[in-house]
């Protein structure tokens, strides 16, 4: 019996941590299918945490927080949107220098937040405003599989949104458009599509996702502010889960939940004496794979073979 609660409790740390991971790869799916590479997911989560925290911590709402938090990321991705769609520049050189403006401006905020906004009458409603685990009756008692029915809501929304997101990209006109911008945006051109509206709505959107998962994280996993770092790292392993997926919505869903396993099985073996020579190991795990599959994609021919839309990390320009 203390097995099976273990195991529940596993599973459901995995899958609460995997959707974080989750709403931002697909987000970054989208754009990359357009053919914009956003390396800034780490800086747009950083604003979206201290967006939504703050919102809902002053509305007590954290739906307003979400929603603001979307919002606000997606309004910030315009700019990187604009420097590589309108003035093609190197799209890396621009998200990276996103990904330090997000991070800064998200830190900053946060701990003016905590040291000078809030003060203890509003800091003792975080935990009021934290997104809880809602158990769906019978199904959540079953054995294992019970943990898929004990989660929050955000978790089976964005698990819906995989199937939404693979709908929409394999299975409508819009999204055969989004994916012909991303592999020929010339020959799309010609056939009468918008490259640039396309490619603006793919990466505004896949921004907001972003801000989302990072209000997801602190309203739903880590309810708290601080005036430091709290994403730690997940905006990248997020954009390497792209490449795990190979830019599908509906793996990306299975990656997601992987990584989040091995998020929280880091945490769990932490106190056991025999694994504290591996943790170090696993720990880099997240990491290492991100810096592996981003490698990949710097070279042309392994680019090929996984099946990197075409035009990706390319400007275009109408002849």
């Amino acid at each position: 019996m203390v097995e099976l609660t273990m195991i529940n409790q596993f599973l459901i740390g995995a899958l609460t941590v995997g959707t974080i991971y989750l709403i931002a790869t697909l987000g970054e799916v989208l754009a990359e299918r357009s053919g914009i590479v956003n390396l800034g997911l780490e800086g747009l989560m950083e604003v979206g945490a201290t967006v939504g925290i703050i919102v809902a911590i002053f509305t007590e709402n954290p739906w307003l927080g979400f929603l603001t938090a979307f919002i606000t990321a997606a309004m910030i991705s315009v700019i990187h949107a604009f420097a590589c769609i309108t003035l093609k520049l190197n799209q890396f050189a621009s998200g990276l220098a996103l990904y330090i403006f997000g991070l800064g401006i998200g830190i900053t905020f946060r701990g003016y937040a905590r040291d000078v906004m809030l003060g203890p009458k509003e800091l003792m409603k975080i935990p009021k405003i934290r997104l809880y685990p809602v158990k769906i009756p019978l199904l959540g008692d079953l054995p294992v599989i019970g943990a898929l029915f004990s989660l929050n809501v955000m978790a089976y929304f964005a698990a819906i949104l995989s199937v939404v997101f693979w709908f929409i990209l394999f299975k409508t006109r819009i999204g055969l458009n989004i994916r012909s911008v991303g592999e020929n945006p010339a020959a799309a051109d010609a056939a009468g599509i918008n490259v640039f509206r396309l490619r603006y709505i793919a990466v505004i959107i896949g921004g907001g996702m972003a801000g989302l998962s990072g209000a997801y994280l602190i309203l739903a996993h880590t309810p708290q502010i601080m005036g430091a770092p709290i994403i730690l790292g997940r905006g990248w392993i997020a954009i390497a889960l792209v490449i795990f997926s190979f830019w599908n919505p509906l793996r990306a869903l299975l990656g997601a939940y992987l990584f989040g396993g091995l998020e929280i099985a880091y945490f769990w073996l932490q106190g056991i004496e025999v694994f504290k020579g591996v943790i170090p190991l696993l720990k880099a795990v997240p990491h290492a794979s991100a810096i592996i599959l981003l490698t990949i994609m710097s070279i042309e021919a392994l680019r090929r073979r996984i099946g990197a839309p075409e035009a990706l990390g390319k400007p275009y320009s109408r002849e």
